[in-house]
């Protein structure tokens, strides 16, 4: 049944966590190389020091709603995106204008993680209905 994800969604939470507190440092420090992240967490992220939920609940929210003012201010992605705009494979706007650039891989939005652990399958139909404001 896990042939279409791959088997890090359902592993043991006992499997799970080790790893979580294992890669979370370096996920965060490829984050940290965004220059629009640093103005907006004061520069405050160590990401060393950053291996559990209660470290990563202590950083700050951005806020969606942000995004416009920053995206304005830098151009076109707000500093969050390291790479020029022909470099995707889509470039979306979303309201506000927010630019949203599509990565070039299987699952460019990340989500298939998500629905899985929702109980989503393959072969199951899903109509998405989030509103993105």
């Amino acid at each position: 049944m896990t042939d279409h994800y791959d088997t890090l969604e359902t592993r043991a939470p006992a499997t799970r966590r080790p790893n979580f507190s294992r890669d979370l440092p370096a996920i965060l420090r490829k984050a940290t190389e965004a220059p629009g992240l640093l103005p907006n967490t004061s520069g405050g992220i160590d990401p060393v020091q950053i291996t559990d939920r209660a470290a990563l609940a202590k950083l700050p929210v951005l806020r969606k709603s942000d995004l416009p003012a920053l995206h304005k201010a830098a151009p076109p992605f707000g500093g969050f995106v390291g790479q020029p705009p022909g470099a995707f494979s889509r470039l979306f706007t979303s309201p506000g204008p927010i630019f949203e650039p599509e990565a070039d891989h299987s699952d460019p939005w990340r989500g298939a993680r998500a629905l899985f652990a929702a109980g989503f399958r393959p072969g199951d139909v899903m109509l998405n209905t989030f509103s993105y404001p």
